[in-house]
Order: C-alpha cells, then sequence, then structure tokens
C-alpha cells in the first residue's frame, strides 16, 4: 500500500471492512481529509466519490495511479449540501460529529438513504465522555444507545467503543471517546 504525504494507512475500521472482502463498487468517504481512507479503497479497486469541506483533492490525486485516479471523483461542500448517490458502501471516519448539531441527522438520512440493500456503513461517532464534550458545543456527542438507534434497519457487523488518551490531528492530547462501526443495511 502507497504511504500518503503523513505516513497515514487506512482507518483500522476500513482495513476490518476491506478483509469482508466486498466485491468492489461505488464507495463514498465523507470528510476524506487527507484520502487515507480514499486511497486504500481505490487500490481494492473500488470508485470512490471523496467529500471534504476542504479542496483536498490535489494532495489525494497526487497519491494515485493514472487507473485509481480515473476512479476517483472529488466534491469540495459541507455535508449539509452534499447530495450522496446510491452506494454499496459509505465511509465517515471522524467526520460526523464535526457535522453542525442542527444538521446531524439531515446528513444521517442522506447517509442512511444513499446506501443501497446489502450496502455497508463504515465510520465513527464520538461518544458523551469524549474530552471536547464540554469544550465543542456545536459538535455531535452521542450516548452508546443513540448510536445504536442511528442503524434500525442495519446488522451490526461490528460495534466497538474505544477510550483512550492520544493527540488530535493539531498534535495536542485529549481523551477520547469513539464509537467504531461497520454496518450492512437490510
Amino acid at each position: 500500500m502507497k504511504k500518503d504525504i503523513w505516513n497515514d494507512r487506512p482507518h483500522s475500521n476500513v482495513k476490518k471492512f476491506l478483509k469482508l472482502n466486498v466485491p468492489p463498487e461505488n464507495a463514498v468517504d465523507i470528510g476524506c481529509g487527507n484520502g487515507r481512507d480514499t486511497i486504500a479503497l481505490l487500490e481494492d479497486g473500488w470508485n470512490v466519490l471523496g467529500i471534504d469541506k476542504e479542496n483536498v483533492e490535489t494532495i489525494i490525486r497526487e497519491q494515485l495511479t493514472l487507473d485509481e485516479s480515473e476512479r476517483f471523483t472529488f466534491i469540495n461542500c459541507l455535508f449539509a449540501n452534499m447530495k450522496l448517490p446510491k452506494s454499496t458502501l459509505i465511509i465517515a471516519n471522524f467526520s460526523l460529529p464535526f457535522a453542525k448539531i442542527e444538521y446531524f441527522y439531515l446528513v444521517w438520512n442522506k447517509i442512511k438513504n444513499a446506501i443501497l440493500k446489502d450496502g455497508y456503513f463504515v465510520g465513527n461517532f464520538l461518544g458523551e465522555k469524549d474530552s471536547w464534550s464540554n469544550k465543542r458545543k456545536n459538535m455531535v456527542f452521542l450516548s452508546e444507545d443513540e448510536v445504536k438507534s442511528l442503524f434500525k434497519g442495519f446488522e451490526m457487523v461490528e460495534f466497538k467503543e474505544i477510550e483512550k488518551d492520544a493527540k488530535s490531528s493539531t498534535g495536542k492530547k485529549k481523551h477520547w471517546h469513539i464509537y467504531d462501526v461497520i454496518a450492512k443495511k437490510k
């Protein structure tokens, strides 16, 4: 697997999803950032639409082969404004908590409606014990029950609660409370 310019690897839930050997079709990576998950999917043969509020298309394309680049599309927009195509897979790692609170359920319904029957959601949510929950009032923090209630009509392939102290992308140490999810739509 190629290393990107930050030496990142795909998130662990994406690695686990790829081990399920789901035949590659169309995927969406919401909040694709520097492309760590997008690139892994492209390398596995998926067609990927990357969506991010930052214009990161060039950063990602610089890391792709010609074939991968032809299977990659990018849209620069806010989550509330995105239009999602019907897809076999939607990934949202460390992105949905940053959707504005007033738009979270609108965004979530767009995601649920875009996943095809027998398609997958792979992503995560921040829990109420996350240290940012007291400081960042416009972010979304959910209880375990609230996260699980989002997945009515899905089979839970993996649900993992993680609590750890580690650095954020800005390099500051914080307490993480994360719910990692892999779910298949019935």
